[in-house]
């Protein structure tokens, strides 16, 4: 009986303190929600007040139709997509060679790789913007998409290498004894079982080149390629007075991310299961 009364409290304390952390989460995007969609001076009379409030649409049809603010999350998306392409393609090739292939070096190849990490982008975007300046990449995408995978490559690898070391050799082996080549053991058993790490990829990275703001603003100069968090920069800085408009550009500009790890989340638990059955 007190072992069932000890499991029950330990049960409520966990969800209590799941739920105070959810709510602790969630009240950031309430509060630029609710603020969104107030008018200027409803906002500065009570900015936690949620009740007998004319609400209003209107910043957001400001934000979509002057604004043109899903022309700026096209731009962001783009560099996020081929970013997250090009960082799949190396990354998961590159972890699982360190994961499972036995080459001479492998380690101190492995170190050094991960050694990059700790090279912050501020101390090379100098270097990397005269580079790009001399090769006409300057002003154009690429040149943020190729910056972002030398940055992110090291700890997609690092997190992928980990996560693919937990796959069992003999289902490699197994493969390769049916006429599995080395892309054909890559395709069939290491990006099913590797799913986990790989989704984790996609959302963190989505999420991260998403939200940066410093490398688009150093290369990206026309005002038709900025992406929307550059775009948001300059709106916070131009409507300072306006907080409910500024919200509203919050708020919209948080959306793709959160779809992202809503359908994606989906998809790492059903890897983990996977991953656990087999």
């Amino acid at each position: 009986m007190l072992s069932k009364f000890n499991q029950k409290l330990t049960n409520l304390v966990i969800f209590l303190a799941l739920l105070g952390l959810s709510i602790s989460n969630l009240y950031p995007l309430f509060y630029m929600f609710m603020n969104s969609i107030k008018s200027r001076t409803d906002y500065y009379v009570n900015p936690f007040s949620v009740w007998n409030l004319k609400l209003t649409w209107d910043n957001y049809l400001t934000m979509i139709s002057q604004f043109k603010i899903f022309n700026l999350f096209k731009n962001s998306f783009l560099i996020s997509f081929f970013s997250i392409i090009l960082l799949l393609c190396f990354g998961i090739v590159a972890s699982y060679a360190f994961a499972k292939l036995n080459f001479k070096g492998k380690n101190i190849i492995y170190l050094l790789v991960i050694s990059t990490m700790f090279i912050p982008v501020q101390a090379t975007i100098i270097p990397l913007y005269v580079f790009f300046s001399r090769i006409h990449l300057v002003n154009t995408f690429w040149s943020v998409v190729f910056i972002y995978v030398g940055m992110f490559i090291p700890e997609v690898i690092l997190l992928m290498t980990s996560g693919f070391r937990g796959i069992p050799d003999e289902l490699i082996e197994a493969a390769k004894l049916d006429g599995a080549g080395y892309f054909d053991v890559l395709r069939y058993v290491i990006v099913p079982m590797g799913r986990p790490a790989i989704i984790l990829c996609i959302i963190f990275y989505f999420i991260v080149t998403w939200n940066d703001l410093f490398t688009p603003m150093i290369l990206l100069q026309s005002m038709d390629k900025r992406t929307v968090m550059v775009a948001l920069a300059a709106l916070l800085s131009r409507y300072s007075g306006d907080p409910t408009f500024q919200f509203a550009g919050l708020v919209l500009a948080s959306i793709p991310a959160i779809l992202v790890y809503a359908f994606f989340q989906h998809y790492i638990i059903k890897g983990i299961s996977l991953g656990a059955t087999k």
